[in-house]
């Protein structure tokens, strides 16, 4: 306790003296280990598992490239190493990815994740905090759900790997593998997966509209391929209050994809039955809206009451809501897309 007053004392001394704009002051405290591992033990592990919980983890082949499916984690848990000055984070969930051969997968995972603690006071004065992957504990535990192909299994070779390495390996270079940061300002904290050099910011989207004017603020940006035969849960996504709306940007290119929004509970439910590899169906509850994404670049405003919700998308190929389409010969759809929460 003695120790992290002191350090206490330190953060408040510095920040009053950056004030008067002394840099000397600043590249002090960045480079202050003790600081360092107490922001992040102390600040930054109470926001992780929430954020961990909010949304799906695009699963990534490698970066940069499109997603193949979907993490979407349901439990979590944290331990502080002291001795180490590390953050274990150990998620546990279900999915679905789409693979050559295989096809579509199904799976639960349990996933633990080391991350390593850096600090950076910007000149602006706000604190970072950030979480940076150090290792995999231990290779991914996962179990298949249902596969599409009868014959696969966790062994199963692809032209990406055996099925095991694809799923956990895509996990790690989605989101989890890319970390997390903390803001610290005067008006609160700010929290998200990835990382945000200064002076970008993690977005606000529960109160970032509160002036007049304010715009958008974006919740997922991502690119993802959506086979024949194949969906993409998007979300979770909250709207806060009645004056929002979810706005979905896109560029598609290839076939048209068609999209319906659920709330989530359905939106769950009609997950779980995809992740178990059964025939594709209508969701288990009326669609709150539906309509089509064309070729080339569009916008979709979605004006929807509080709650959450899933924006699902299919490829046309496929019997959407009970359709009689066969999803033969059908084309993969190339989608790069922007979710953002604005004024209604």
């Amino acid at each position: 306790m003695r120790s992290k007053l002191r350090l206490l004392v330190l953060l408040a001394f510095c920040l009053a003296t950056t004030t008067v704009g002394c840099p000397c002051v600043r590249g002090a405290v960045n480079a202050s280990p003790g600081l360092r591992w107490w922001l992040f033990s102390s600040f930054a592990a109470s926001h992780v598992c929430p954020e961990m919980l909010k949304r799906g983890v695009p699963l990534k082949l490698g970066a940069g490239a499109p997603s193949v499916g979907r993490f979407f984690p349901e439990q979590c848990n944290l331990q502080i190493n002291e001795p180490a000055q590390t953050m274990v984070v150990t998620v546990s969930g279900t999915g679905y990815a789409m693979l050559p051969v295989a096809r579509r997968v199904g799976f639960s995972c349990a996933i633990a994740v080391e991350y390593a603690p850096d600090f950076y006071l910007a000149e602006d004065e706000s604190i970072y905090v950030f979480g940076r992957f150090n290792r995999l504990l231990a290779a991914p535990d996962l179990r298949i759900i249902g596969a599409e192909n009868p014959v696969v299994n966790l062994a199963t070779q692809t032209p990406v790997g055996s099925v095991a390495t694809a799923i956990g390996q895509g996990i790690v270079a989605g989101e989890i593998g890319k970390g997390f940061t903390v803001v610290r300002q005067d008006d609160g904290d700010d929290f998200a997966i990835g990382h945000f050099a200064p002076p970008a910011k993690p977005p606000r989207p529960h109160y970032a509209f509160n002036k007049p004017g304010e715009g958008r603020v974006q919740l997922m940006s991502d690119a993802t391929e959506v086979q024949p035969i194949s969906r993409e849960f998007i979300g979770p996504f909250e709207v806060p209050t009645q004056d929002k709306s979810i706005v979905l940007r896109t560029r598609t290119d290839g076939t048209p994809l068609t999209y319906v929004v659920v709330d989530r509970p359905s939106g769950d439910a009609w997950r779980r039955a995809y992740e178990a590899a059964l025939p594709l169906g209508a969701p288990f509850a009326n669609p709150l809206m539906r309509g089509q994404i064309p070729p080339g670049e569009g916008q979709t405003v979605l004006p929807l009451g509080p709650g959450q919700y899933f924006i699902v998308l299919e490829n046309p190929s496929t019997p959407l809501l009970g359709g009689l389409g066969m999803g033969l010969g059908g084309k993969t759809a190339s989608l790069t897309y922007t979710v953002e929460l604005g004024p209604r």
